[in-house]
């Protein structure tokens, strides 16, 4: 298997929540949202620098407190912090910023605190995933979708539903389909300083399972990522 270098784990972490104010630093069973994430890196045992960036003071206090295990608690600048502000632009500017300071990172994983019941299983199989496939594919993980695709629409000033394929096969008889979960990425580090995107071309895909790939937007999904790890 390749190896693929030397490895980069960047949290971002943005201060700013317009749907759910402060997701990032509520307590989720216990424990604020991002801890979540931090610990879930530091389980996963990869020999890789680990970074929380974030524009917001309490998130890079929580970081802080992980700093005798290796965390580092960098302060994005403030034009990253906006609603404009790209994920990638936020990786990027962790990337140089390690790069000035004698550090070159050769693949990054990003990890996204609102995915909080990924495990460090998840993480190990995309990197393992992207060393498999020789270190060129960027990596993402998916998890099946609820309904086939060919159910879903859009629905129109009039109420028309429009854009779907009717059909009368049941959903077991459609092909497997995947989305985006938002869980991990592994990605080339010059893919993301030279395209300012973590994307390939080509595309690997890590499947996790629907239960684990939560993505915490709204209080609803906060919720029920608090009932299943209560009740887990």
């Amino acid at each position: 298997m390749v190896d693929c270098g030397d490895l980069l784990i960047v949290i971002p972490a943005r201060g700013g929540s317009k749907r759910l104010p402060k997701k990032n630093v509520l307590p989720l069973a216990g424990k604020p949202l991002i801890c979540w994430t931090i610990e879930t890196a530091l389980k996963a045992g990869l020999r890789a620098r680990i970074i929380v960036t974030s524009d917001d003071e309490e998130i890079l206090t929580i970081a802080g407190r992980y700093a005798d295990q290796g965390v580092i608690a960098h302060k994005r600048p403030n034009a990253l912090a906006t609603d404009m502000a790209t994920t990638a632009g936020a990786i990027k500017e962790v990337v140089e910023s390690e790069q000035k300071a004698g550090h070159t990172p050769d693949a990054i994983v990003l990890l996204q605190p609102t995915s909080p019941l990924r495990t460090a299983g998840d993480v190990l199989d995309a990197v393992h995933i992207f060393r498999k496939g020789g270190c060129k594919d960027t990596v993402v993980s998916v998890c099946e979708v609820d309904h086939p695709i060919d159910w879903v629409g859009s629905v129109d000033d009039d109420n028309k539903f429009i854009g779907v394929s009717p059909s009368y096969k049941r959903s077991q008889d459609y092909q497997k389909e995947y989305r985006l979960n938002g869980a991990v990425y592994v990605a080339r580090a010059d893919v993301l300083l030279n395209s300012h995107s973590l994307f390939t071309e080509s595309l690997r895909a890590s499947v996790m399972p629907r239960i684990r790939s939560f993505d915490i937007d709204e209080e609803v999904d906060f919720r029920l990522c608090e009932s299943l790890i209560v009740d887990g």
